[in-house]
């Protein structure tokens, strides 16, 4: 069994029809931490200095859960909204409600207001990013990738073929190989693999 989560790799830029005259900018970017997206978001600001807002949402750190009846449940570990102005919860939380609802992990939306002098209150901001975030998200191109794990195992020399042999069998990416006195062997796996390394020196590295 393997186990992935949806998300774009591609970053993508859409904007809606103009609301009032405002205009809703959406960009969408694939992301791996909350590291990456914050120096997305800093540098994306500055390059768009001259909009009113530039409000965002992302989830981050993608965690495998099982409900009560054995279903499978993805979440993201980590998730933020930022509104950069608008009056509270008009913006980020519609952002973040979005990439929740098409099930999208380790994405970030940043949406783009420019302001033309009509107001649209909070039940029209909530609407206009809502359907921005949307839109956005409707016209990337969704992927989905494996959800894996990467670990390192530690070895005597005479055992590395078993394990090399056994990495494979499972599908398993070796990531790099280093022989000493002991060798070392570092590898990333599928998280819905089952696989038994009971018996040698592993642990996580991520």
């Amino acid at each position: 069994m393997k186990f992935f989560y949806k998300t774009i790799l591609e970053p993508h830029t859409y904007e809606i029809p103009k609301i009032k005259w405002s205009r809703f900018i959406g960009n969408i970017f694939h992301i791996k931490n909350k590291e990456e997206a914050e120096n997305i978001i800093k540098s994306f600001k500055e390059k768009n200095k001259d909009a009113t807002h530039n409000c965002y949402a992302y989830t981050c750190w993608t965690n495998i859960n099982f409900d009560l009846f054995g279903n499978l449940k993805i979440s993201s570990d980590y998730i933020r909204q930022n509104d950069d102005g608008e009056p509270i919860n008009t913006a980020g939380k519609p952002i973040l409600a979005q990439i929740q609802w098409h099930n999208l992990h380790n994405v970030l939306i940043i949406i783009t207001r420019y302001f033309w002098w009509t107001l649209l209150w909070v039940g029209g901001l909530i609407q206009a990013y809502s359907e921005s975030a949307k839109q956005t998200i409707l016209n990337a191109k969704i992927k989905e990738l494996e959800i894996t794990k990467k670990m390192k195992i530690v070895c005597d020399y005479d055992e590395l073929w078993t394990i090399i042999n056994l990495l494979k069998k499972y599908d398993a990416k070796i990531l790099s190989q280093k022989n000493w006195e002991k060798t070392s062997i570092e590898f990333e796996i599928n998280k819905g693999k089952k696989i038994d390394l009971s018996m040698f020196n592993v642990k996580d590295i991520e």
